[in-house]
């Protein structure tokens, strides 16, 4: 597999249909950023786990523009997770949970850690932190919490240990919108389709992830300083900053990432049949 050359493709397509592009993932990352822009930790928590689906809008996007010719995004290409809900919701709510629910295991050390310091795991952090994990389309950072956590060196070393757990498990169910979108499958067999699929290419994955690391680095420093230095003033400035981080988010990585994530599928899928899980 030629990862240069679907980074290479990627960035022509989306160069070619930049400015369908932007508006169009701008509309699926705001519904997002309600969630992050709430108050309330708890409710904001179910609010993003009712928007699970909305990502389903970018997979669409990217799938139109890769597979079709003379593309037309509209409303329905980037909302389709939200109005299409009941069709896409199993398969994007099940491999978030299984996500979730084996990175928290792993995660378990830090709550020993923190067991004599319980004000540390309040409710506002805890939903905060899943909404990190459930959400994962757009990650404002919050350089305060970064500082917190870096002063503990156990919780540091177990987090790392997570993230690791957290970007396997991401990698290997990456293909389920695709298959979920291609395919007539029930949700476990969109899960095991993507195992089966996924098995001996996490490394490739990881390999065209590499490519776009400096993107994504340097889209979560520059959002974190607007957000540090001019969202801290007031809430108006604030909702503004995340709006700019947004674009920004889209412009430098997502936009380019979501192309390059479906086309390596497609080249991972190949001739398979569509029972790729019972290959």
């Amino acid at each position: 597999m030629d990862i240069k050359k679907i980074k290479k493709e990627s960035n022509q397509i989306y160069l070619k249909y930049r400015k369908q592009i932007i508006p169009e993932f701008f509309f699926v990352g705001y519904v997002s950023l309600l969630a992050q822009y709430l108050q309330s930790g708890l409710f904001s928590f179910f609010v993003s786990l009712f928007l699970c689906t909305v990502g389903h809008g970018y997979v669409k996007c990217a799938m139109k523009l890769v597979d079709e010719d003379n593309v037309l995004l509209n409303y329905h290409d980037s909302m389709i997770g939200i109005m299409e809900f009941a069709r896409v919701a199993p398969a994007y709510l099940m491999r978030k949970a299984v996500i979730l629910f084996l990175t928290i295991i792993c995660g378990i050390p830090m709550t020993f850690y923190f067991k004599n310091n319980l004000t540390f795991l309040s409710l506002d952090w805890i939903s905060s932190l899943g909404n990190a994990f459930i959400q994962t389309e757009l990650l404002i950072p919050d350089f305060e919490i970064i500082l917190m956590v870096i002063t503990h060196v156990p919780i540091l070393i177990n987090l790392f240990f997570c993230i690791m757990i957290y970007m396997l498990l991401t990698a290997l169910l990456t293909p389920v919108p695709y298959i979920m979108e291609q395919e007539e499958f029930s949700w476990n067999e969109s899960l095991l389709c993507s195992i089966r699929l996924m098995k001996g290419k996490v490394l490739q994955f990881v390999h065209l992830y590499i490519y776009y690391l400096i993107r994504h680095i340097f889209y979560f420093i520059v959002a974190g300083l607007i957000i540090l230095f001019v969202g801290k003033i007031n809430e108006i400035l604030m909702l503004f900053c995340m709006i700019v981080s947004l674009i920004l988010y889209i412009d430098v990585f997502k936009g380019r990432f979501e192309l390059a994530k479906y086309l390596f599928y497609k080249e991972i899928r190949g001739d398979r049949s569509e029972r790729c899980f019972n290959n």
